[in-house]
This record gives C-alpha cells, sequence and structure tokens, in this order.
C-alpha cells in the first residue's frame, strides 16, 4: 500500500500564492503551484502557459554561440566543406538534423555522419581525422559529443580543420578547447537545462534570427530531442516542447509522420513520445547504424522515407527481442547478489550487446530502487552504462574510480564507461565504498516533493481545470501534488471510491490501492477534472500516523 518514497511537503507561503494568483485570475492553490515552480510574477506565468517563439531566450547569452556564429559564417563565405558528427542517440540524431537543415538552408556545403558506436565507440572517432581530412573538411561540428575528447580536437586542427562543439555532457579533466564550446557545463553559465537538441535550436535562432518564422519548423525536432533525454521541462525547454508537439502529428516531414503513424502515435504527449516514439529512434544506434534515422527525418520525399520506414522497423523488432533476453539475464544475475552490501548494482557478462546497456541499467535502478550500471565484455573490453536513483551523483562517483576506468563521461544522472574486463570486480567494490562511504544507500529511496497541504474541500473544478495548464508534464515539471491528511475511503460498489475528511468527499482517481475502509490515510495525489467533477488522481497512501521531512523551501 505504501512505498519507500520519502514524502516532503513544500513551505508554503500563502500570502505570497494568494497575490499572484489574484493577479492571474487564478485559484490561490494554484498560485502556490506557480510559486513553487519559480514563477513569482505574471509575466513569468503568462510565458509559462501560453509559450511563444517571442518568449525564447537570447541564443547569444549561450557562452561561445557568437564564436560558433562567427566560424560558421566565415566558412559559408568561403565555400568550406563543414561536417556535422552527431551522435547515435535520438538527442544527438535530432541535434545534427537541426544544425544540417539550418546551414543548409543558408547555402553552406555540409554534409553529416552519425556516430557508430558499435564500431567507434562514443564520441568523435580517431578514425574519421583522416576521411574528413581527404573530404577537405575545413570546418567540423561535433554534436552531443566532444567536450572531453581535447586529443581528438588537437588531432583535427593539426590536419586544418577547425572545430566547433554543440553538448550538454559534464566536462572532465581531458577538457577540449575548440574554435567554440557551446556547452553551459563547460563555462558555467546559464542554458544548463538545455540538451543538444536544445542547443542546435539555440544555433538556429542565432543564425537564422530569432523573429524568423523557419523556427517553428524545427520545433518537433527539438521537442523529440528533449524529451528522449529528459532533461528539465522549464523556460526554453518547455516552449520547445510544447510549440513541437503541437505540431508533431501533423509534421510537414514526411519520414517523421510516417514514423508517428507506424508507431501508433495518437496522441503528442511526453507519455507517446517516450513509450513509443524514441525506442524506435534509438534501436538503430544501439544496433550500430544510426545514419538512415538521421536520413528519415531530413528526408522531404514519402517515396523515399518509406523504404528507410520498412529498414528501421525491422531494426526496431529486432531490438526489442535482443532487450527483453539480456534484461532477463541482467534481472538473473542481479537477484544473485546479496543488495544489502550492495548500494550500487554493477553487473556484467561476456556477449552482451553493449548498445542495450543503459536501458538495462535504467530499467535495474528502477526494479531494486538503487543506482545500476550494466556492462558488456568482450576478450579485451568493457563498456557500460549506468543509470541513477535517488541522491547518488554519477559522474562523482565515476571519478572516485578513475583509477580502474579507461574511460568515463556523463552526468548526474547517467553515465558511460570502459574498463578492462579483468577490473569488473574492483570496480563494484570500488563504487560500492563510496557509496557506503557518503552514506548514499541512507538516501537511496525517492524523494516526492508535494507542493502543499490541503484540506479537500480546496480541491475544486476550478483548481483541477488550473491543473491542465501546467502540462507537458515531465521532468522538473511533474503534475502538481497535495497531501490529504486523515481522510477515510468510502467504496463504491462496481466504481471508483471516494475520500472523505468527515466534511468533503472527493472521487479517487488513477491507482487502485489497497485501502480499507476502516483506516485513517494521508494520501498524495493531483487534482484532476473528471467529467467536470473533481477529483485527486491518486500517487501514494499511508497510514495517518507517517511523520514527514523538513519541508522545502520552494
Amino acid at each position: 500500500m505504501s512505498s519507500r518514497s520519502v514524502w516532503q511537503v513544500v513551505a508554503a507561503d500563502p500570502v505570497s500564492a494568494h497575490r499572484l494568483a489574484q493577479a492571474c485570475g487564478l485559484p490561490p492553490l494554484v498560485g502556490q503551484f506557480l510559486l513553487n515552480r519559480g514563477l513569482a510574477h505574471p509575466a513569468g506565468v503568462e510565458r509559462f502557459f501560453a509559450p511563444t517563439l517571442d518568449s525564447l531566450d537570447d541564443p547569444r547569452h549561450l557562452p561561445d554561440l557568437p564564436k560558433a556564429v562567427a566560424r560558421i559564417r566565415r566558412a559559408m563565405a568561403a565555400r568550406t566543406p563543414i561536417l556535422v558528427f552527431g551522435d547515435s542517440d535520438a538527442d544527438g540524431i535530432t541535434a545534427s538534423a537541426i544544425v544540417f537543415e539550418c546551414l543548409a538552408s543558408l547555402g553552406a556545403r555540409v554534409a553529416v555522419r552519425i556516430s557508430n558506436r558499435l564500431a567507434h565507440g562514443y564520441g568523435f572517432p580517431k578514425t574519421l581525422i583522416s576521411e574528413a581530412a581527404r573530404a577537405k573538411t575545413g570546418l567540423m561540428v561535433l554534436v552531443d559529443c566532444g567536450t572531453n575528447q581535447a586529443e581528438e580536437i588537437r588531432e583535427l586542427a593539426k590536419r586544418g580543420i577547425e572545430t566547433i562543439v554543440l553538448d550538454h555532457h559534464l566536462p572532465t579533466a581531458d577538457l577540449a578547447h575548440p574554435a567554440a564550446l557551446v556547452n553551459p557545463h563547460a563555462h558555467e553559465t546559464a542554458g544548463k537545462e538545455l540538451c543538444s537538441a536544445g542547443l542546435a535550436f539555440k544555433l538556429a535562432q542565432a543564425l537564422w534570427g530569432t523573429a524568423d518564422e523557419r523556427l517553428v519548423s524545427l520545433s518537433e525536432l527539438a521537442a523529440i530531442g528533449t524529451l528522449a533525454d529528459c532533461v528539465p521541462l522549464v523556460g526554453d525547454n518547455r516552449t520547445l516542447v510544447v510549440l513541437g508537439l503541437r505540431r508533431l502529428l501533423q509534421t510537414h516531414r514526411p519520414g517523421l509522420r510516417l514514423l508517428c503513424q507506424t508507431v501508433g502515435l495518437t496522441s503528442a504527449t511526453p507519455e507517446q513520445v517516450l513509450q513509443r516514439l524514441t525506442p524506435c529512434l534509438n534501436a538503430a544506434g544501439r544496433l550500430g547504424d544510426a545514419q538512415r534515422v538521421w536520413r528519415l527525418l531530413v528526408e522531404s520525399s514519402l517515396s523515399r522515407a518509406k523504404p528507410l520506414i520498412r529498414a528501421i522497423r525491422k531494426i526496431h523488432a529486432a531490438s526489442k527481442a535482443l532487450h527483453r533476453k539480456i534484461l532477463s539475464e541482467a534481472h538473473e544475475q542481479a537477484g544473485r547478489l546479496h543488495l544489502k552490501d550492495h548500494a550500487v548494482v554493477v553487473i556484467g557478462r561476456q556477449g552482451w550487446h553493449p548498445g542495450f546497456m543503459g536501458p538495462v541499467a535504467a530499467q535495474l535502478a528502477d526494479r531494486f530502487e538503487r543506482p545500476a550500471i550494466a556492462i558488456a565484455m568482450d576478450d579485451q573490453t568493457a563498456v557500460g552504462s549506468g543509470r541513477s536513483f535517488g541522491m547518488m551523483n554519477l559522474l562523482e562517483a565515476l571519478r572516485a574510480c578513475e583509477g580502474v576506468l579507461l574511460r568515463y563521461g556523463g552526468h548526474a544522472r547517467a553515465c558511460g564507461l570502459t574498463l578492462s574486463p579483468m577490473n569488473l570486480e574492483r570496480f563494484r567494490e570500488q563504487i560500492n565504498r563510496y557509496a557506503q562511504a557518503a552514506e548514499l544507500h541512507l538516501r537511496a529511496g525517492r524523494m516526492l516533493q508535494i507542493d502543499v497541504q490541503v484540506a479537500l474541500q480546496e480541491i475544486t473544478p476550478e483548481v483541477a481545470s488550473s491543473v491542465e495548464r501546467f502540462a507537458p508534464f515531465g521532468v522538473g515539471n511533474g503534475r502538481p501534488l497535495v497531501m490529504l491528511r486523515q481522510v477515510r475511503v468510502e467504496e463504491d460498489a462496481g466504481r471508483a471510491p471516494w475520500v472523505t475528511d468527515g466534511r468533503t468527499t472527493r472521487r479517487i482517481w488513477g491507482k487502485r490501492l489497497a485501502l480499507r475502509c476502516d483506516e485513517g490515510y494521508d494520501l498524495v495525489g493531483s487534482p484532476r477534472l473528471i467529467n467536470g467533477d473533481a477529483a485527486v488522481s491518486l500517487r501514494e497512501a499511508r497510514l495517518a500516523l507517517t511523520e514527514l521531512s523538513e519541508p522545502a523551501r520552494a
């Protein structure tokens, strides 16, 4: 009936919430929801509820972006060949498509290569340097990679090839120094919430101009990359997702439109994009060849898109079958661990396909409620991916283990690593020793942040209707959550149950937890409008005696 989540109610500011709500014509409770999302002024609320291209931040504030624009313009003026090299996941592919379409529209001599992780590993491979030089490439744009590839960028420079990096991965000790490093994490500046597709869109915004109507045509690509990389849906990210989802099902891109139909995308919501569209986009990259996915996104001919769709469908089917097999073996191996001694689940096996380690790690982390790292091994190399859980910063954890690693990178919530197979056990011991020393095992549970504690009578149709305006929901912008204390359940045979506090009743919607009519409960849920009536979409429930953590500041 309950979970391991730690409930934390944000400290309320009823005076400010009432003032903001009154200025915006909203119920006071909704004012608190807005304050909790950092929105304290009516202008910010208007941008949040109705974002437009005009509400996008000035791209010139991003680090090195003016340098990148100037260098691209010089290359175009000199008719210098430009090569865009992008990572093979959905973020890298969509970002590469954005950069290509923008540069091509300006008359640049531009080509695109998408990473083959199976052949070359992560990032830009040294093996392509000679190939780029033979093609007389004068400018390389590295997309969703490159931040930590100082050696490769130095080698490109020796061949007379300058480099621009558009990337959002965290810098390590091997920080690159290209002609322009457009990565907010490398400069400690604004824009850290953007993924590479978002950064690519900002480059197009700077090259085309903020008021250029062509920007809207890139928004569905930016929205897919933003959702796929699970970055916070705030600021420009929210604007891009709202604009992009609005266009997705009617996109002018025949390949993308056909792909949406193929995967059964019936509603342009973050949930459907993440469950149906992005797995198909990522499948080709996991099996080695994501170039055709990029081609599909930029293809302007329906007849040329159809054979690409058929190929991608076959790859996706093969990918799902292989994923199920590896996941079953991973669960079996993880189940043999003594979990009380493992704050971090680390598993590895010979013969696993390295392209599936990320999703396998994510599912292990979710099942075992702790960080997980899955590693594919052959006789020479072990390549893995990790996904965090709870409070652990995975990149910091890998830094503590770098003595046994050949290579690593990523960010707080996800990472990639390479090591020798003979060091697997040492790595498992070291990362668990780090987690134990930092007492991360004591903070491994989910933190469920609750917007406000309310009385049942405050859940009104007006509040529930206003909550829907907070969509699209996702990372950084979850559905507003309220806590109801000391309520009881009243069953209604054959229908959803009701909850009451003795004065007001509201229907429970969604999850059917094992709640008894003779017990008092504290509930967490979100106001929903069901058939015109206010209801509570139930998230979690606990017996009413449960203690809460200290309030968090909004």
